[in-house]
């Protein structure tokens, strides 16, 4: 019972930070998402660095938008939820 009333909540914070850094990592990882991807199988950073290797720079304009769009939510929760002031000093 413990685990529920005390470990657990003081674990979250640290759960979920390391859940966004982790997302993170995954979202812009290109070398592992080209290397395990089924033939045929388009992943949102294979596709930007498909087209932008064809020189399709428009092509790849709203996918690398939304892959910015993505990151950025949880971006924005760990500089919010985070002390930003301490990463200044």
């Amino acid at each position: 019972m413990a685990i529920a009333t005390v470990t657990a909540p003081l674990a979250r914070p640290g759960l979920a930070a390391a859940f966004a850094l982790v997302f993170l990592t995954i979202m812009k990882e290109l070398p592992a998402t080209l290397i395990l991807s089924p033939p045929g199988y388009q992943t949102l950073p294979g596709l930007v660095w498909s087209r932008s290797t064809d020189a399709l720079y428009a092509g790849a304009a709203l996918p690398a938008l939304a892959l910015i769009a993505v990151a950025a939510i949880p971006v924005g929760l760990l500089a919010w939820k985070g002390d930003i002031g301490a990463l200044e000093s």
